[in-house]
């Protein structure tokens, strides 16, 4: 199990409104392509369909892989350092280190059977390229199917030319006014690809739009003088509300005479940007100042957020450009994950923000970015007072949601002079929310910068301080310790005793790492001493309850630990905060445990469980799944399975571990607890059936192995058979050919448990109980 296993879903594509049309070869050709090799680039000017093209064979091929497809959408970024964890965040990991991310994205897709789409490489070719050969190199299971205007240069990269639409040259398109159109070529107009795309987007904008003999000539004309590029297509059948088709082909005469005939990849960029311009020119002053204006977004943004950027008025002539198919509105935005007053999500195209770019005056993209920069410094100073209230929940979506918008503001404000204290001031409003969720790649990015600004003022104190804890929380205490020094000789300085104490409480978790319990004990004591007299003010502040709890029970001081915890869990309720809950509760559940009511210990943990799933907090969840399991060991109740089921856990945390990185495991202390307990269940059950239910378990999904920690039992197989996976033929191929798990593991640069855990996956969904029906099955193939 690694990347996708984590979600229950099989792909993250968007939802779509419009239907699929034509480009049956196309499909064909590429789903070939991708069963024949590892790379595959769909290269082609704006606007031909690569993207539309790409999720269609994606959705397709999605059940060949283990693990699904999945899309990442690159127009959102614009430097090469946010590659890898914009992968990761699509693929629902955790932040990839910053020192490698490349190489650490490798390490955790290295079993993955799974297909990527990389959307819109040509902004970021190289670092597409670089990104691609290693995880080329490091995962054979994977394959990548890439959209860009031009090749990546990978070696073993398949290029595919994709073509517009084809177009209708019959009799009766070439010239102007209507046309006598015979029946034989209305049928064949309206097959054409171009035509009937037309069709399609023109019913929405005029139901019942059909051909007819009046108005054949026209269409037929207009989709030629387009050279078939889907996007003009979609842009021209909109003015259908306010022109005919006669009408918008006439116009289209006169903007296209001066380009000829499109033939090359330039021409039709020439073609497509006419288009686009001519768009741009039926828009009204007012549109087309949102639209440059609006281009400053690198991906989603609400009502709220272009006004912020296009001043008052602007939700009205954002209504305008949403109908003329300028900015789409998301259709696929959930409750959870709209904006904080729950607005919708607009989008710009990318085609069109690159048009919109170039036509922003220098004086007018720097107003824009300033406006949008001050926007989210707002949200995100709003959000920093929430991250301990009844609100919590939704700042944690909004921020995961808003990522690429608060990249933005955060590049600007640091590469702009002058401005580098709002991304200072943002950095520190977001750090709790980066730690919550588990971002400590972005958190350690942007704290890099923010702790040699504005040297000594309190901003640049609670920066270091910062990045000191991120230091922490990976286990890195090497550069945790003079970052943490610096932060309390600051905060003595200004003075800030607020920030003295956190720095303490941060001092107390470096300890508890190390094992040195006294020490962590004393410094978890004294901040939170101060944190109860003078409030808490945001979630790193509550988790002091669990952090001196966790102090506590490494010195096996039970009971003074569950008075914490009670109380802990007393004061985050009367806040209403859901993140220091759960782990208040997490860490009950491993005193009762310690104390002996494994009863106890299970109804604590899964509640820390049930709180944190809601949250998406990996790290805490993964805790919750250790002590399940070593509560399960410990029981040892046979009749009831436990020892194969911590087994089963106990594979599903220690992929889950490798995914988040081994030092967040909190020391050796617990690092042996886990160790102990996998070795009650090895000599419970002996080697081998200990080996396959760990191999069971690292297979396993989050969700899996949620609904395991809580009992629940795993439904039925269906009874429609499932196809096997590319790995799976791969694997029954090799056992046909009389390999056994260990010479095919050596084979395939596996580990045995995942060649195990492959071939339990293979019988099942075969019904076979034996490697000789599995042979004789592969043959008959």
């Amino acid at each position: 199990m690694t990347t996708q296993s984590f979600r229950a879903r099989r792909d993250n594509f968007p939802a779509t409104v419009t239907r699929f049309i034509g480009r049956k070869r196309e499909l064909s050709a590429v789903a070939a392509a991708i069963d024949a090799h590892r790379l595959v680039t769909l290269r082609g000017p704006g606007g031909v369909g690569k993207t539309r093209l790409a999720l269609q064979v994606a959705a397709a091929a999605r059940d060949a892989f283990g693990q699904g497809a999945w899309l990442v959408e690159l127009s959102v970024i614009r430097c090469r350092d946010l590659l890898a964890p914009e992968v990761a965040k699509a693929l629902g990991l955790p932040d990839v280190a910053p020192g490698d991310p490349d190489g650490d994205l490798a390490r955790h897709l290295a079993e993955s059977d799974l297909l990527l789409v990389l959307d819109t490489c040509e902004h970021l070719v190289t670092a597409c390229a670089d990104l691609a050969s290693t995880l080329l190199a490091a995962c054979p299971g994977l394959r990548i199917l890439a959209t860009s205007r031009e090749r990546l240069g990978v070696p073993g990269e398949q290029v595919m030319l994709i073509s517009p639409l084809e177009v209708f040259t019959g009799r009766g398109t070439t010239g102007h006014g209507p046309a006598s159109v015979s029946a034989s070529d209305l049928d064949a107009m309206g097959r054409s690809e171009a035509v009937e795309l037309f069709l399609d987007r023109a019913r929405a904008t005029v139901p019942g739009y059909a051909l007819t003999a009046a108005n054949a000539s026209a269409v037929a004309r207009l989709c030629r003088r387009l050279d078939g590029i889907p996007l003009a297509i979609e842009l021209a059948a909109v003015r259908l509300r306010s022109m005919s088709a006669e009408e918008i082909a006439g116009r289209l005469d006169d903007r296209f005479r001066v380009l000829g005939t499109a033939r090359t990849l330039t021409d039709r960029h020439r073609t497509l940007r006419a288009a686009v311009r001519w768009s741009h020119e039926l828009c009204t002053p007012a549109e087309q100042r949102l639209w440059t204006r609006l281009s400053v977004f690198p991906g989603g943004f609400t009502s709220e957020a272009a006004e912020a950027v296009g001043g008052p008025g602007t939700s009205e002539v954002l209504a305008r450009l949403t109908d003329k198919s300028v900015v789409a509105r998301d259709q696929d935005t959930a409750p959870g994950d709209a904006a904080p007053d729950g607005s919708p999500r607009y989008r710009l195209l990318d085609t069109m923000r690159e048009f919109g770019g170039e036509l922003l005056p220098p004086g007018d993209r720097d107003d824009a970015r300033r406006r949008h920069r001050d926007h989210f410094q707002a949200l995100v100073a709003r959000a920093a007072t929430q991250s301990a209230g009844p609100e919590q929940v939704r700042w944690m979506t909004w921020v995961r949601r808003e990522a690429g918008n608060l990249r933005a503001a955060l590049d600007y404000s640091f590469a702009t002079p002058g401005q580098e204290a709002a991304g200072l001031a943002m950095t520190v409003g977001l750090r709790c929310y980066w730690l919550m969720l588990g971002a400590y790649g972005e958190g350690t990015r942007w704290h890099q910068l923010a702790v040699a600004t504005c040297p000594g003022s309190p901003d640049n104190a609670w920066a270091i301080f910062g990045a000191g804890l991120q230091a922490v929380l990976q286990g890195d205490l090497v550069t945790a310790g003079p970052l943490l020094a610096r932060a309390a000789s600051l905060a003595a300085a200004l003075p800030d005793p607020r920030l003295a104490a956190s720095v303490t409480d941060a001092e107390g978790m470096a300890a508890f790492h190390a094992e040195d319990a006294h020490t962590a004990t004393g410094r978890h004591a004294a901040a939170l001493a101060y944190f109860k007299e003078h409030g808490f003010t945001d979630a790193l502040s509550l988790a002091c309850y669990s952090n001196l709890a966790s102090a506590r029970l490494l010195a096996h001081q039970l009971d003074d630990a569950i008075e914490l915890c009670e109380e802990g869990a007393r004061q985050c309720e009367a806040l209403g905060d859901q993140w220091a809950l759960g782990t208040v509760m997490r860490v009950r559940g491993g005193v009762r445990w310690m104390s002996g009511d494994n009863e106890g210990a299970v109804a604590d943990t899964l509640e820390s469980l049930r709180i944190e799933e809601a949250l998406g907090d990996q790290r805490t969840m993964t805790m919750c799944l250790d002590v399940i399991a070593v509560v399960l060991a410990t029981r040892g109740d046979a009749g009831r399975g436990d020892y194969v089921r911590a087994a089963e856990l106990c594979g599903a945390g220690d992929t889950m571990w490798e995914t988040l990185r081994a030092p967040s495991r909190r020391g050796p202390a617990y690092a042996k607890v886990r160790q102990d307990a996998a070795a009650k269940c090895q000599a419970a059950l002996g080697e081998a059936r200990f080996e396959a239910a760990l191999g069971r378990g690292a297979a396993m999904s989050l969700a899996e192995a949620v609904a395991l920690a809580r009992g629940q039992v795993r439904g039925p197989v269906s009874a429609r058979p499932r196809p096997l996976t590319r790995r799976e033929r791969e694997i029954a191929t090799l056992v046909a050919q009389g390999l056994g798990n260990r010479d095919i593991a050596e084979r395939l640069y596996l580990s045995k448990r995942t060649v195990d855990s492959h071939l339990e996956h293979i019988f099942s969904k075969l019904g076979f109980t034996s490697r000789t029906q599995l042979t004789n099955w592969v043959l008959s193939q």
